[in-house]
Parts: structure tokens; C-alpha cells; sequence
């Protein structure tokens, strides 16, 4: 019973030290099209070509938790990185969303999944819009598997 204590103890400060405070999904994050939110923390999720206001976008996960590692790119997928296409169809080629994606680190346990027309059954969602962008974005999701993040 003293080595099982053992293995158990050793196996918790090791996922504690893997990021056992990662946010949860998606309970723990929020998409917020007008600019940081208080009490998170933020990454821009922008396409500068697109000129209906994605400069103030946010994809945000509440302080106090591990950074999750995420990190966006509107120039094609972060070598290094597991990325998922954020890719809106009806917006014009000229806006450039094609090569657009969100990336975690190989590691993480996010497994994000893009949906251009509302949730996917059986997964945790949060609404991606963009109000003042006309090329149906008011459909989108981003979506995850529930309650992913957390070691425990």
C-alpha cells in the first residue's frame, strides 16, 4: 500500500506540473468581438484583410488558470503546432480567410473543431460571431471536447 501512495503522489505532481490548472472547456472561455474581457486573458483572433472590425476579436479563458498555449494565425498553420481551420465560405477570397487557423501546442488537450453552420452534437461550443461582418458569421462555433483542460 506505501508504493501504491507513492506512484499515486508522484502521478499527481506530475500532471500538476503538465498545467493541471488549464481552463476548461468550454465553461472556462469566452469569444468576446468587442476587445478584452475582464478577468480573462486574451488572444487576438484577427484577419486584417477582412474589413468589418475583426481587429477588436478575442478568444479569452478566465485568469488564474495555465495559459492553454493557443495561439492564432491568418498566414496558414504554426509550423509545430496542431491547428484547426477557421474558414468562413461565403466570405469573399479577397478577405483571406482561407489560410486562417487557431493552433494549441501537440500536446494539448483541446481538440478544437471549426462548424460554419451552429454547434456540433456532443461537444462544448461558443459562439464566434462577428455581428457587423455580413458573410454569415452568425453561425459559427467553435467547439471542443466538454471539459477538456483539466488534469483532474
Amino acid at each position: 500500500t506505501m508504493l501504491k501512495f507513492v506512484i499515486l503522489i508522484s502521478s499527481v505532481l506530475f500532471l500538476s506540473s503538465r498545467g493541471a490548472n488549464l481552463p476548461s472547456w468550454p465553461k472556462q472561455f469566452r469569444w468576446s468581438y468587442g476587445g478584452n474581457t475582464s478577468g480573462y486573458n486574451c488572444i487576438s483572433v484577427n484577419e486584417p484583410s477582412d474589413p468589418h472590425h475583426w481587429s477588436d476579436n478575442k478568444l479569452c479563458w478566465e485568469a488564474g488558470h495555465t495559459n492553454p498555449g493557443i495561439r492564432w494565425s491568418y498566414g496558414g498553420a504554426i509550423a509545430g503546432m496542431r491547428c484547426t481551420r477557421i474558414f468562413e465560405p461565403s466570405e469573399p477570397s479577397n478577405h483571406h480567410w482561407a489560410d486562417n487557423y487557431l493552433c494549441v501546442p501537440g500536446d494539448s488537450p483541446y481538440d478544437f473543431v471549426f462548424s460554419i453552420h451552429d454547434k456540433i452534437l456532443g461537444k462544448g461550443c461558443i459562439h464566434m460571431e462577428e455581428p457587423s461582418d455580413p458573410h454569415a458569421w452568425s453561425d459559427n462555433y467553435l467547439c471542443a471536447s466538454i471539459g477538456v483542460g483539466p488534469s483532474f
